[in-house]
């Protein structure tokens, strides 16, 4: 009876010990992650970060001509992008998960009022708006007409547009 436990503890100590000996399987490359080992995240020249070495709280007057000159692209495009850009109202009044159905309700609406509507992403809604009015009051006026086609929970927004 020894020797049977013996011969059986042996075998399984072999059986065990010879799994991992097995050459196992190559695993191929996943394609949704082929190019991560080469990208570098901090290689854009936009990334580049800007350290000035004023003070907290302490105000400049004006940039003098040297540091003008060392701006980098990328502030220089965000300072005209910032004077290009206005700010106009539009009503927002349906929001949705789904693209086909906010192109949908976007069409219908401004097929009802005449209007240009816009459809704007933020994670994870679709925001469906009409108009682009320059003062409030303009866009209240829209407003009252899209509540009056079902919509109550319209809302004015204030957006930054580019030209």
């Amino acid at each position: 009876m020894r020797k049977s436990k013996l011969l059986v503890y042996f075998l399984l100590c072999l059986f065990f010990s010879g799994c991992s000996l097995w050459p196992r399987q190559a695993t191929e490359e996943d394609p949704r992650t082929k190019g991560e080992k080469q990208f570098d995240p901090l290689g854009f020249p936009q990334d580049q970060v800007i350290v000035t070495q004023d003070e907290p709280g302490e105000k400049r007057e004006g940039a003098s001509e040297s540091e003008k000159e060392n701006k980098t692209g990328w502030e220089v495009s965000k300072e005209k992008e910032s004077l290009l850009s206005r700010r106009v109202y539009r009503v927002q009044f349906f929001a949705t998960k789904y693209p086909d159905e906010a192109s949908q309700v976007a069409e219908s609406v401004a097929n009802q009022l005449s209007q240009k509507s816009y459809i704007d992403y933020k994670t994870p809604y679709y925001w469906v708006r009409l108009g682009e009015y320059e003062t409030k009051e303009e866009a209240n006026s829209l407003l009252e007409k899209i509540k009056k086609l079902g919509y109550k929970e319209s809302w004015v927004v204030e957006v930054e547009i580019q030209p």
